[in-house]
């Protein structure tokens, strides 16, 4: 084997064509996990919502069934309060509706375009193995002694390094000018969506408010401004009064 102290190694395919790729992959990592979490998060919302109604009709529900409510003083405000509840649940459904079509399912669209990327990203590499493969074995090559076999099996490895960088640099243009336009576009398609959730929470919010104020109106507490401190004083007031009683015992 010859060797030769001032010959130059030849730079690696990993060190020279790399950079630019990893960063665009490190971005493409990130549009990923976003995409999931707002994903989940938007199904978390949902289910929010719902959750939500049942826990306020469940209190309507059990006033109606409580004593409180036998007393005709309390019954039809509880009625009112009930009617009025199921009417949120009806505009929180819309709500859910129009966030799943405008935000959850683009969402989960969008994603669907993930595992198709990671494999391109998986081949690519696997290429660029192949190919520094190849340039090793042909660099190892090059130091033996010259014979026949040994020239032999350097035209074979030649070729597929030949072979093994065609394809590597082919993948690695694909990705380097795919991978920009995917991730730069992220904002052409998701802005339809954002907006819409915007205007439909404005609706849903808008909606909602105006069927709380009816029913306070109903209720005849339209003219009644009672600051958060006042109630809780009215309350402890009232607690006071009852555990004045001489059934009640002191806890």
């Amino acid at each position: 084997m010859s060797w030769n102290p001032f010959k130059k190694a030849k730079p690696s395919v990993k060190q020279t064509g790399d950079r630019e790729f990893e960063r665009e992959v490190a971005r493409f990592n990130q549009l990923e996990g976003a995409t999931k979490k707002i994903y989940k998060d938007t199904r978390k919302h949902g289910d929010a919502l719902s959750a939500l109604s049942k826990s306020e009709l469940r209190i309507y529900q059990d006033l109606a069934a409580s004593p409180v409510s036998q007393e005709e003083l309390f019954g039809e405000p509880v009625q009112e309060c009930t009617a009025c509840a199921e009417k949120l649940d009806e505009l929180r459904q819309e709500l859910a509706g129009r966030n799943q079509k405008t935000i959850t399912d683009p969402m989960k669209k969008f994603s669907g375009v993930f595992p198709s990327v990671n494999a391109a990203v998986k081949r690519r590499d696997q290429a660029l193995q192949d190919y520094q493969k190849y340039q090793a074995k042909v660099l190892k090559l090059q130091d033996r002694e010259k014979t026949p076999q040994t020239q032999a099996k350097l035209d074979a490895n030649n070729q597929a390094l030949a072979a093994a960088k065609l394809d590597y640099e082919r993948q690695n243009a694909v990705m380097l000018e795919d991978l920009p336009q995917l991730i730069d576009g992220r904002t052409d398609y998701f802005e339809p969506s954002f907006e819409a959730m915007i205007r439909s929470g404005a609706s849903y919010y808008s909606q909602a408010s105006q069927v709380l104020c009816d029913l306070t109106n109903k209720l005849g507490w339209k003219n009644e401004e009672l600051s958060d401190e006042d109630r809780q004083q009215q309350l402890q007031q009232k607690l006071a009064e009852i555990k004045s009683l001489s059934i009640v015992e002191d806890g």
